[in-house]
């Protein structure tokens, strides 16, 4: 038998944010918007579908077998530690990408910015305090 390269949390986080990835990519790709023709339409599609194909490559090269839906606690866990990582390219510095970044930016997004990132690991944290489902 093939060890393991992940522990059971391990692949159960992953296996949780490749699974709400999915999800959220079924759901985008099921809006009317997207059902449009043409070449731009045809392109978020097939890249959906690729997108998708990979997970599914990464979940059997990883071992770790079928789709499970995440239980509520480990969805709202999950969900909320995505945001606080996105939050971090918010920052006033990493904006600069986008155009000339005011100077007196920084102050009032990067203390926003903190606050919510912040609460979100505290919902993280709050969500994994949850009981477990019955089953």
């Amino acid at each position: 038998m093939k060890e393991s390269l992940l522990n059971e949390n391990q692949a159960r986080r992953i296996a949780t944010h490749l699974q709400l990835m999915n999800e959220q990519l079924t759901a985008l790709a099921r809006l009317p918007e997207l059902a449009r023709e043409g070449r731009p339409f045809d392109a978020v599609r097939a890249l959906i579908a690729r997108v998708a194909a990979a997970s599914d490559t990464l979940r059997e090269t990883l071992g770790l077998g079928t789709v499970a839906v995440p239980d509520f606690r480990r969805r709202v866990s999950a969900v909320a530690e995505i945001w606080a990582v996105r939050m971090e390219d918010l920052a006033a510095a990493r904006l600069k990408g986008y155009g000339a970044v005011h100077p007196d930016l920084a102050s009032p997004l990067d203390g926003g910015i903190t606050e919510l990132t912040s609460l979100l690991a505290q919902l993280s944290e709050a969500a994994g305090r949850l009981p477990l489902p019955e089953h």
